[in-house]
């Protein structure tokens, strides 16, 4: 949802739960690619409200969820009690997790922790041998990032030194973070979630309305009188994407589906990319 790291207390202030259900189907690739089967262990690292966590628990994975952000946990625990599914749930960011895994999934996670580098030792740390690391990260090149920088342009500047998520939506950038922890070996994929509104108008709203790090500058660019020129702005990138007839919206989202391997593992060492 931003170009920048977004400390944890901000997710809660958004309609998160909201988004998360449009990138469901993204969560249910990547645990697809992953493979667990009954019994396997699996982290979902900056699990949000539990998309990815739920849909491995339901296949029979054993899941651990993990994200900072307590009242994104709390989310995922009712809808995991509802659904009656077994989920350990942990506060921890993605720099810093505990735990051996046969899988380690993210979907729209660790690309928000502030240390890349850090965030992809601890994924592998926690991936045991013949293991896998699945990552889904938006594009650098595509709606996501477009979207972020007309709010971005309302937003105050991001603090020194800081990196867009949207980097994890490299392959390159996902195989030198991995490689730095030891021998990798990354598969890649370019997929897509399909976001559908009425108009370009209802999903801006849906958008700022979702944005954590936008509505805690609401009270502000009210004040000054930016606030419906943000609305517009995002309102103009969702008409520049749409690829649905008449007035209604849809948008195809580009995100980077990468599968890393690590240690004994890895076959053949270095990185390859497909588009689908």
């Amino acid at each position: 949802m931003t170009n920048t790291p977004v400390a944890a207390s901000t997710w809660a202030a958004g309609d998160y739960p909201a988004m998360a259900g449009l990138l469901a189907p993204a969560a249910e690739r990547a645990v697809a690619a992953a493979g667990p089967v009954p019994g396997t262990t699996l982290l979902d690292v900056g699990c949000g409200t539990g998309n990815a966590a739920m849909a491995a628990a339901r296949l029979g994975a054993v899941v651990t969820g993990a994200d900072p952000t307590p009242e994104l946990l709390a989310v995922a625990a009712g809808r995991a009690r509802e659904e009656g599914l077994g989920v350990t749930w942990q506060q921890a960011p993605a720099e810093r997790l505990s735990g051996v895994y046969d899988r380690v999934v993210t979907v729209f996670g660790a690309m928000y922790a502030p240390d890349a580098r850090l965030a992809a030792a601890s994924m592998a740390r926690c991936c045991a041998p013949g293991g896998l690391v699945v990552s889904a990260a938006w594009t650098p090149d595509g709606f996501m990032a477009a979207a972020n920088r007309a709010m971005g342009r309302y937003l105050p500047p991001p603090p020194p030194g800081a990196a867009p998520p949207t980097r994890w939506g490299d392959e390159a950038f996902v195989y030198e973070q991995f490689a730095a922890a030891g021998p990798a070996e990354v598969t890649a994929t370019v997929e897509h979630v399909r976001l559908e509104f009425a108009s370009p108008v209802e999903a801006a709203a849906f958008w700022v309305r979702a944005a954590g790090h936008v509505r805690v500058e609401r009270r502000r660019l009210e004040a000054s009188g930016a606030w419906e020129a943000l609305h517009d702005d995002v309102a103009a990138v969702f008409a520049e994407w749409n690829r649905a007839p008449g007035p209604a919206v849809r948008v195809e989202s580009a995100y980077l589906l990468a599968v890393v391997r690590g240690g004994a593992a890895v076959t053949s060492p270095g990185r390859r990319v497909s588009e689908r």
